[in-house]
């Protein structure tokens, strides 16, 4: 057999290994989309209102005595959020989501028996509260502090995990974030300022959502967030003895 017949042989061998390799490639692949197709997580959709979650839950009551003697009054929380819950809206708990965590804040921070006493103020402050605000409210409601807070994050977020992992399909998040500031009203003071942000989730492996796998995590979040502040303001908030 001559050298240009065996190069020409060679070559026609490379070329049909060559068409077969990238055929079962493609077959790979396709069968790999065709899997990811059939693994699409359902969208997220807000629950009816008879299988909304609750936001409501109970604090943890502590049984220390008081740091600040004197009258809190616990504003209204501002929303400052880039993002609602989920997809526009937050429609998705038995209660609207400000007044929930409206009233959780205050029965936290009653229960954490940080104040000797506290009450909700049902004033929704304007973007800029001055100092003149802040004096006039105390006069009118006898404040010895005033709790300004913002809510910064509380939105639901969800991840896709690997497709092809048997039995994990995606992992539910809810972020929760909320500045807060601590003001001795006749002063204008702000004897404690501080940022909390906390998320909470777990994976999922039913590749669908209940309105549990996320009302569960939110609730955690929010618990959490608000335990942290009520023990941020006793550790490092400036005192004031009345």
């Amino acid at each position: 057999m001559s050298r240009i017949l065996r190069t020409i042989l060679r070559y026609t061998l490379y070329v049909s290994l060559v068409l077969v390799f990238s055929q079962f490639s493609m077959g790979v692949i396709g069968a790999d989309q065709a899997q990811a197709r059939k693994e699409k997580v359902r969208k997220i959709k807000a629950p009816k209102a008879r299988k909304r979650p609750s936001l409501s839950f109970r604090p943890d009551v502590s049984r220390q005595s008081p740091k600040y003697i004197g009258k809190l009054g616990v504003l209204k929380i501002r929303d400052r959020r880039g993002l609602t819950f989920y997809g526009g809206s937050d429609e998705f708990f038995r209660e609207p989501v400000l007044e929930a965590l409206n009233n959780a804040l205050y029965l936290n921070l009653k229960a954490s028996r940080v104040f000797s006493q506290v009450v909700p103020i049902e004033v929704q402050p304007g973007a800029r509260f001055t100092r003149t605000d802040l004096k006039a409210l105390a006069q009118q409601y006898g404040l010895d502090y005033v709790l300004l807070s913002d809510l910064t994050a509380f939105t639901m977020l969800r991840e896709k995990m690997v497709a092809r992992k048997k039995g994990i399909d995606f992992k539910v998040m809810v972020r929760f974030g909320l500045f807060s500031q601590l003001i001795e009203p006749n002063k204008g003071a702000i004897l404690w300022a501080e940022p909390v942000i906390r998320q909470m989730g777990q994976l999922n492996a039913k590749k669908k959502t209940k309105a549990s796998d996320y009302g569960n995590s939110a609730v955690q979040a929010a618990h959490s967030g608000l335990n942290d502040l009520s023990t941020s303001i006793r550790l490092i908030g400036l005192e004031v003895r009345r």
